[in-house]
């Protein structure tokens, strides 16, 4: 679970921005809403951006997937650019830090790094012993040394291994995807971002969904329960592929057509959903289902991994398509899942920011575009000194909290 989060110079993030995960002294749904990792100190499960179109909302969120992906995706060539190398406009040349603290297996772990297009310029990897003493787990400066902490015990082979398969354009932990070392700390917190750390696109493809749930029975039950639970009378689903007849391809052959699309369309894939109507049932391909219909199946497939273990999951504008009471199920479903996860959103529904559910004010986040800088600002709800006796929608609404466009006359041809 993360406790924190912060950027500097990344897409619209100019100056250091920082989202807290730690609960505030308001007692309302605490321990719905909540995990405690240690005693006295309970962290949200549950994040909500909000913020006019183009002020950063999904930034945060994509700056957050890319620390995690500097931790797991190493580069192959040491002259390639790094990938997540996206600095603000006005900050090219620059470098990027990310730092985060979050804990997982047991452990509390803070991380910060520092980095340009070319090459990672330092980072630290801390962690709690058991007897919980913050202590170095690893660091690596400038010139690509590498360091083990007092409390880690490393072998000179390892060692040696580690530093000489680490490129200078990504960071030591994503070197394990490339070598095997002897190093358990190491190993198990790879592991552990390997499978509970999912990116905002993931579970965007409904035929891959399907597949799995081909494989996996334990997912197509939760799945076709949640589209039950949905109202969507679904009772089944089933994945097919369809191969083109060989005479359609030599005839698109025949025509000129590109051997790399005949490619593409060699197979055609499709999922039948089985819909039930009192006592009999009818079939539905995906290509003719509602938007709504496909974005909860990708939903169902988020919570599935939300439910099975410590996953941290992001999503942008998660109200998609869904109409609201059935986005506000589907959150409680969440939340009323006890498991430590996360789930960062992004959204546009204000009516979400009622308090009449399990929404609470330090689960809520604005996002400012500062006129001045062109540059992302972020502030929490709860900080921003509202009355208790104050609708937080309301608020929003006539915009005492700001995250609301400027907008100009509704006059497009004015004298």
């Amino acid at each position: 679970m993360i406790q924190e989060f912060s950027v500097e110079n990344y897409l619209s993030i100019s100056d250091k921005q920082t989202l807290s995960f730690i609960a505030t002294s308001d007692k309302s749904n605490l321990e719905d809403v909540s995990v405690e990792v240690k005693p006295g100190l309970r962290l949200l499960r549950l994040a909500l951006l909000y913020g006019a179109n183009a002020s950063g909302k999904s930034n945060m969120l994509f700056a957050i997937q890319a620390l995690w992906s500097l931790l797991f995706k190493p580069q192959t060539e040491e002259h390639a650019e790094i990938p997540f190398y996206s600095p603000f406009a006005l900050r090219k040349g620059e470098p990027t830090r990310f730092h985060i603290v979050f804990w997982a297996l047991g452990r509390k772990y803070e991380y910060s790094v520092e980095y340009n297009r070319e090459k990672i310029l330092g980072e630290l990897m801390m962690y709690t012993t058991p007897g919980g003493v913050l202590s170095k787990l690893y660091e690596r400066n400038e010139k690509g040394e590498i360091s083990f902490g007092s409390t880690v015990n490393v072998k000179i082979n390892e060692r040696n291994q580690l530093k000489s398969n680490t490129l200078p354009n990504h960071t030591v932990l994503s070197t394990l995807n490339k070598i095997s070392v002897d190093i358990p700390l190491l190993n198990e917190l790879y592991q552990w971002i390997k499978q509970n750390v999912h990116e905002e696109s993931e579970h965007d493809d409904i035929y891959e969904i399907a597949r799995e749930a081909h494989d996996n029975p334990a997912l197509k039950n939760v799945i076709i329960g949640m589209l039950n639970k949905a109202d969507i009378n679904i009772i089944d689903f089933e994945l097919l592929q369809m191969e083109m007849p060989e005479s359609v391809l030599a005839e698109m052959r025949a025509k000129g057509i590109d051997e790399s699309l005949i490619s593409k369309l060699r197979t055609r894939k499709e999922i039948l959903f089985t819909h039930s109507a009192g006592e009999k049932a009818f079939t539905i391909a995906s290509s003719m289902e509602s938007s709504g219909t496909l974005m909860y199946f990708r939903l169902a497939r988020m919570l599935f991994d939300l439910k099975e273990r410590e996953s941290i999951c992001l999503k942008d504008e998660i109200e998609d398509c869904l109409h609201y009471d059935l986005l506000v199920h589907y959150l409680k479903m969440f939340l009323e899942t006890e498991s430590r996860t996360q789930l960062i959103c992004s959204t546009h529904n204000q009516s979400l920011m009622s308090e009449d559910w399990m929404i609470r004010r330090d689960m809520v986040w604005i996002t400012e575009k500062d006129h001045e800088c062109a540059c992302t600002q972020i502030n929490r709800a709860s900080s921003m000194g509202l009355h208790k006796n104050v609708s937080l929608e309301n608020a929003y609404r006539i915009g005492k909290l700001g995250g609301k466009p400027r907008l100009g006359s509704t006059l497009i041809w004015e004298d």
